[in-house]
């Protein structure tokens, strides 16, 4: 047990970026094992920060725990000298083929603010996922949304091919395009502005220019 340990800047500067109750769980974690040498029960992304966090923590326990022999060999009067102090001391040679473990063999200092950052970013990126696929389908707010776009509404009058003409038509061609992807079922393929914008110009493209030009022919009649 011990009564302090090291909480590195790159620790605290990762984790403001997790959920504030994954934080928590976290946080005693490191603290759980730093001090009491108390292994974590976390699961899923928490373990995965752990486990980056944790070459750290074991570095300074060791150092920790070498400082606290190097108190008793002082108080014993320093190291025993070697039997013979000409004889230069050999250091084993590594095997090339042997794995190394970082955990025992290295004194780790890992920074690990950018990978912690990159599994938070992916996490968030998984959510925002999910919430789309389960966002409601809100035909009154398209509609708003697109017809306070001015830019789009120009863009989309020139692609229609019938000039600004098509401004005072495009409300009701807007609640023609909503009754399609009800009618079709497709209301989920609508998560955003961006979607709907897209959507549109494929209808009217497909659908809604024919239409409005069947209702535009004239009928003439040649006299006997």
């Amino acid at each position: 047990m011990r009564d302090s340990f090291v909480f590195y800047r790159s620790f605290f500067e990762a984790l403001q970026d997790v959920p504030i109750e994954e934080r928590a769980c976290i946080y005693d974690a490191i603290c759980d094992y730093s001090l009491n040498d108390i292994e974590p029960k976390l699961t899923g992304m928490q373990l995965a920060i752990f486990k980056l966090i944790r070459p750290n923590i074991d570095s300074n326990k060791r150092k920790y725990e070498n400082g606290k022999k190097g108190a008793v060999f002082g108080k014993k009067g320093g190291r025993p000298k070697k039997d013979n102090p000409n004889q230069t001391p050999t250091k084993p040679q590594d095997n090339p083929n042997q794995t190394r473990n970082v955990d025992v063999d290295d004194d780790v200092d890992v920074n690990v603010n950018d990978t912690l950052s990159h599994l938070v970013e992916s996490k968030r990126e998984r959510v925002s996922e999910r919430e789309g696929a389960n966002k409601v389908f809100n035909p009154q707010s398209i509609k708003e949304q697109l017809l306070s776009d001015e830019i789009w509404k120009e863009s989309v009058c020139m692609q229609s091919t019938l000039g600004v003409s098509f401004i005072s038509m495009l409300p009701g061609q807007l609640d023609k395009f909503i009754a399609y992807i009800v009618s079709i079922g497709e209301e989920r393929s609508i998560s955003n502005i961006s979607d709907a914008k897209r959507r549109f110009t494929y209808w009217w493209q497909n659908h809604g220019r024919k239409e409005v030009q069947d209702e535009n022919k004239q009928v003439y009649t040649v006299p006997n």
